[in-house]
């Protein structure tokens, strides 16, 4: 599927969003689907969740995904297939894959806040479960059925905390005991939540490397 824009082409695409009813992933979704994208979203609404656990509320009322879906369908004409399921079930994030076999995903379905996973045990493993495991997941599905589909994986700064020195991109060139090498910045994390973001790092690269 092919579309002109100021006397371009551009390749429509299908996209899969991991975190679709999140408050990144619902606008992009929108923004895509209204460029002609075909867009899929997962979700397992724990956000939602989350927010109410620790007594918190949204500055702006957010509706239900279902009538969030049904405004844009009836409103704008904008059709997003929705699923409902928890990418730290590799079963879920099998057949999402397997339904919406996309171009492209958007992954935004993690626990975003680091007071969040600093409260106690159950907080920070919950953190480190639920994004570590959950990425997994998806690069695991990604293998088997979207091989060539491309990842957008939102990260952070905090994965590098505040070293003393520039920090490159990527990677540095290290001497040590006459010996060279390059090799990836040394990650100080502040918080379990900005640890997890180190093993997504860790892991995505190496799944880049060996597949």
């Amino acid at each position: 599927m092919w579309s002109v824009v100021w006397g371009s082409v551009r390749k429509l695409m299908r996209i899969l969003i991991a975190g679709i009813d999140g408050y990144l992933g619902w606008p992009l979704a929108l923004h895509l689907v209204a460029r002609g994208h075909e867009v899929f979203g997962i979700d397992n609404f724990a956000r939602r969740k989350n927010v109410a656990e620790v007594g918190s509320w949204s500055a702006t009322p957010i509706l239900r995904i279902e009538k969030r879906l049904e405004v844009a369908r009836t409103l704008r004409g904008l059709r997003i297939k929705f699923f409902r399921g928890d990418l730290r079930k590799y079963q879920d994030a099998a057949y999402v894959l397997r339904q919406s076999r996309p171009d492209a995903i958007v992954h935004l379905g993690e626990q975003p806040s680091a007071p969040y996973s600093m409260i106690d045990c159950e907080h920070a493993c919950y953190t480190q479960e639920n994004n570590v495991i959950g990425t997994m997941n998806l690069l695991w599905a990604m293998k088997e059925f979207s091989p060539r589909a491309h990842l957008v994986k939102l990260g952070t700064m905090g994965e590098y905390g505040t070293p003393n020195i520039e920090i490159p991109e990527g990677f540095f060139d290290i001497e040590y005991r006459g010996r060279k090498d390059r090799l990836p910045f040394p990650r100080q994390a502040g918080s379990f939540y900005h640890l997890s973001k180190v093993h997504d790092s860790a892991n995505i690269a190496l799944a880049c490397k060996i597949w």
